[in-house]
């Protein structure tokens, strides 16, 4: 090492930052100017966004995507008077639906519950026409006595 090279690499060190410092405010007021003067809608118009949606993932987008914020902004009314209830239920396949429900059993169930209903429905008619008829039957007959009470029921021991 010779005298005097760490003052010559003191003094360069010191020159080059310098000379760096003054080339980044150049290079950065250049880029401003340029920036400024650039027609953004004309640079735009030359991108092809093909090639740029060809790099985006997608799935990262879709990711981020909030879906309740969306379907809370949707008006329900104004997009369920968009479909053409028609057309879905055109599409519904009718046989497929009947052979996939147990018809028999819903008949049977309905059935068997409407002939319940008749024939409490008779029976109940039948009793008031049988009192209706005994009601006659004594007044032809001139029976004042009235009807006879029901039998009593027998009395039932009381569990301990």
């Amino acid at each position: 090492m010779y005298p005097g090279d760490g003052i010559r690499r003191s003094a360069a060190r010191r020159v080059t930052e310098q000379v760096e410092s003054i080339a980044q405010g150049v290079a950065q007021r250049v880029i401003d100017l340029v920036v400024e003067s650039l027609d953004m809608n004309a640079l735009i118009a030359q991108i092809d966004l093909n090639a740029v949606l060809a790099r985006v993932d997608l799935n990262v987008v879709v990711d981020r995507i909030d879906l309740n914020q969306i379907v809370d902004q949707l008006d329900v009314n104004r997009l369920m008077a968009r479909v053409d209830i028609n057309q879905i239920v055109s599409q519904i396949d009718i046989e497929a639906l009947v052979k996939n429900t147990d018809l028999g059993a819903i008949m049977v169930s309905s059935s068997s519950s409407l002939a319940t209903e008749a024939v409490d429905q008779g029976r109940s008619h039948a009793v008031s026409m049988d009192e209706t008829l005994g009601r006659w039957a004594s007044r032809i007959r001139r029976n004042h006595t009235g009807r006879p009470e029901p039998p009593e029921l027998p009395d039932t021991p009381e569990e301990p």
